[in-house]
């Protein structure tokens, strides 16, 4: 079972979904995922927001979406349902299968036909968003 790490001490309010297992770790590093303006994307500095890689299941539109101003990027969902889930997959590794990566953010749309998660720092990381909607199985954008 791998954890990520960050000199030798889990990173923070991270849930790590690796095998089949769940795992919450410490709130240490906490600041390592925030988003300067805060987590709310709508609240980010600047009006560049760029779509990256997305990718359609059962209608529905799935994208990675970046604010290069902040430096942030965060998930969204549209043309989807009430039950449909959303969230984005956080890495410190740059090539390969990004592994281990951090699960952040995961929700999922109450009322409505969109939801996007909250934003996470991209200063030198890489981010996907993924997704499950209602009746349909799990996918992802490419790493970002």
């Amino acid at each position: 079972m791998r954890i990520l790490r960050r000199t030798g001490t889990a990173i923070a309010s991270a849930i790590l979904v690796i095998a089949g297992s769940t795992l919450t770790a410490s709130p240490a590093y906490a600041a390592d995922y925030d988003c300067p303006g805060g987590s709310n994307p709508n609240a980010l500095p600047g009006t560049a927001t760029t779509p990256v890689s997305p990718v359609h299941i059962g209608g529905r539109a799935i994208e990675l979406r970046y604010n290069r101003t902040a430096r942030c990027a965060w998930g969204r969902i549209t043309l989807g349902a009430p039950g449909d889930k959303i969230w984005v997959d956080w890495s410190r590794t740059l090539t390969g299968d990004h592994a281990p990566w951090a699960q952040l953010g995961v929700t999922q749309i109450a009322t409505g036909t969109s939801k996007f998660t909250n934003a996470y720092n991209d200063a030198g990381y890489v981010m996907r968003a993924c997704g499950q909607p209602v009746g349909y199985g799990l996918v992802c954008t490419g790493w970002y």
